[in-house]
């Protein structure tokens, strides 16, 4: 759950649900009744089939919480079909998990291993001059990525198909 909601607050909020906490906690409740049923078709997966239920969700709760009258039916034509699954790239929804992951293991390291592994993979600094800035060996830097690479790939296992 702490790992999907920030984005299915993103894909909430792409559709235009002003209230992303309570749509969040309908997409979830569906879930709960929906996921014994869920099987993975061929060459289908879960991130679109997540997908394909928030936007769902989205679309009623829009409805439900509707307050002014809708245009006539010759304003209806105007309006696009939601994005596809496809629209939402393999990157930018890795980054969201990762970043996602890395945030929840974040207190379980010191500061000089979190400023080691963040300066040498996000900052993409050389493990050398990381070693310098931190004052460690540069095995002590490719430990820290180590230790926090291993957490974070347990943390998210399962999520990136």
């Amino acid at each position: 759950m702490n790992l999907y909601t920030p984005l299915l607050h993103d894909w909430a909020k792409r559709q235009g649900v002003q209230d992303v906490d309570d749509l969040t906690q309908e997409v979830f409740v569906k879930l709960m009744g929906e996921l014994p049923k869920y099987q993975r078709g061929h060459g289908q997966s879960f991130r679109g089939w997540l997908y394909r239920v928030t936007s769902n969700q989205c679309r009623d709760f829009r409805r439900r919480i509707a307050t002014r009258s809708l245009p006539g039916a010759a304003g209806l034509g105007d309006f696009e079909d939601e994005p596809s699954t496809a629209d939402f790239e393999e990157v930018e929804y890795r980054r969201a998990i990762v970043n996602r992951g890395l945030e929840m293991i974040r207190d379980e390291f010191s500061e000089r291993t979190w400023a080691a592994f963040h300066q040498l993979m996000v900052l993409g600094l050389p493990a050398v001059d990381v070693a310098r800035n931190q004052g460690i060996t540069e095995n002590a830097v490719y430990l820290a990525r180590h230790r926090v690479l291993t957490r974070v790939r347990r943390e998210i296992d399962g999520f990136l198909e």
